[in-house]
C-alpha cells in the first residue's frame, strides 16, 4: 500500500478577542490502479500536490475477474484507475460503479466511454509485436505484422505472452480473431498457435523480458509499450497487428460509496491537458486518436489500415468465461 501526504497548513485565526488553532481536516482519496506502478505513482503524487490531499493507492491483484471485483468491494476505493471496458460493463452490472461527467468530457470520443458515464476512457492502445532484431536475422525472417504469420514453422517456440486467463492484449488477441473469423476458425487458429508452444507468462512484462533478453524473437504487447521499448533499444522492433485487432480503452470510473468531491476531481484531473502533458513528458505518450498518434516515423498511417473487430461489450464481457474455458480446455488438450 502507498500512502502520498502533503502537508495541511494549520491556520491561525483571533475569533471574538480569542486565538485559537484550528487544523484543517486533510481530504483524501483511495485509489484501486490497474496501471502500472511508474504510470500510477506519476499521477497520484501529481494530484496529491495540486489538490493538497492524501492520496492512498493500493494495485489491483491478479486473478480472474470475480476476485478482482470483490477485492474493489472489500476495499472500499473511491476511484479504479486503468480499468478496460469489460470489466467497467460488468462492475456496472453489479451496480458497482457511480455515474460522472467530467468536466472536460467532450475530449472523449464516444465509443471510448459508457452512455450513462459510469467510466470514462482515458487513452486507447492496440495490439502489438515487439521482436528480437538480432533473433529475426537469424531466423531469416521479416518482423510480422498478423497473427497467420505467428504460425510460421520458424517461429515454433519464439512467441510470448501473457496468459490468456489474466486478459489483457492476449484476451483481446482471441476475441478478435474470435469476432471477425468465427468461433470455429478461431479454435481452430487457437489449436495451431497452441501446437507452436508459446511461452505464457504471468504478465506482460514478463514475455517483454523474454524478448528483451533473447530467449524469445516476439511478443504480444501493447503498441504503445513497444514502441516505447524500440526507442529505448535498437535491438528491439515494433509492429502492428493489421489481421484482427483490437481498441485497448483504459479508463476510470468512480465507485459506489465513494468520497464523491475528490473522486469526482479526480476524474476531472485525469481529463486534463496538464495530466496527458505530465504522462508524456516521463515517456507515456497517451494514443487518443489516429490524428494525435505521437510516433512520426513513417508508420503513423498503418493504424488507418487496421481490421478492427467491432466491440460489443455486452459481447466481450458476457462471453469471456465461454472463451477463457474453451481455450484453456484447447491448451490442456494441446499440452
Amino acid at each position: 500500500m502507498k500512502v502520498i501526504l502533503v502537508t495541511v497548513l494549520s491556520i491561525m485565526f483571533l475569533c471574538s478577542g480569542c486565538s485559537s488553532n484550528i487544523k484543517e481536516e486533510q481530504k483524501s482519496i483511495k485509489i484501486c490502479s490497474s496501471l502500472n506502478e511508474t504510470m500510477t505513482d506519476i499521477l497520484a503524487e501529481d494530484f496529491a500536490k495540486q489538490q493538497n490531499v492524501k492520496v492512498e493507492v493500493r494495485h489491483l491483484p491478479a486473478g480472474n475477474l470475480d476476485e478482482r471485483l470483490n477485492f474493489l468491494r472489500e476495499g472500499k476505493f473511491d476511484v479504479w484507475l486503468g480499468g478496460t471496458p469489460e470489466e467497467y460493463y460488468l462492475a456496472g452490472e453489479q451496480k458497482m460503479l457511480r455515474s460522472y461527467r467530467p468536466r472536460e468530457a467532450y475530449k472523449v470520443p464516444a465509443e471510448m466511454r459508457e452512455n450513462q458515464w459510469r467510466w470514462t476512457g482515458l487513452y486507447v492502445d492496440y495490439i502489438g509485436f515487439l521482436t528480437n532484431r538480432d533473433r529475426l536475422r537469424e531466423l531469416g525472417l521479416y518482423a510480422p505484422e498478423t497473427w497467420d504469420e505467428l504460425l510460421k514453422p520458424e517461429l515454433w517456440e519464439e512467441t510470448a505472452l501473457a496468459d490468456f486467463k489474466n486478459g489483457g492484449r492476449s484476451y483481446g488477441m482471441i476475441t478478435s480473431i474470435w469476432q471477425l473469423r468465427g468461433e470455429a476458425k478461431a479454435m481452430e487458429y487457437a489449436a495451431s498457435f497452441n501446437s507452436q508452444l508459446p511461452l505464457y507468462t504471468a504478465s506482460e512484462w514478463e514475455a517483454i523480458e523474454a524478448v528483451r533478453s533473447g530467449r524469445k524473437t516476439i511478443a504480444v504487447v501493447s503498441l504503445s509499450t513497444a514502441l516505447q521499448l524500440e526507442r529505448q533499444n535498437r535491438d528491439l522492433f515494433a509492429t502492428l497487428v493489421k489481421d484482427g485487432n483490437k481498441n485497448c480503452i483504459t479508463g476510470a470510473a468512480i465507485l459506489q460509496g465513494a468520497n464523491l468531491a475528490e473522486a469526482q476531481s479526480f476524474m476531472d484531473y485525469l481529463l486534463s491537458e496538464h495530466s496527458k502533458d505530465l504522462l508524456a513528458s516521463k515517456g507515456y505518450p497517451l494514443l487518443w486518436r489516429v490524428s494525435d498518434y505521437a510516433h512520426d516515423d513513417g508508420r503513423k498511417m498503418m493504424i488507418g489500415d487496421l481490421e478492427l473487430a467491432v466491440d460489443d461489450l455486452s459481447w466481450t464481457a458476457g462471453q469471456k468465461s465461454v472463451i477463457t474455458v474453451s481455450y484453456t480446455h484447447l491448451r490442456a488438450h494441446e499440452t
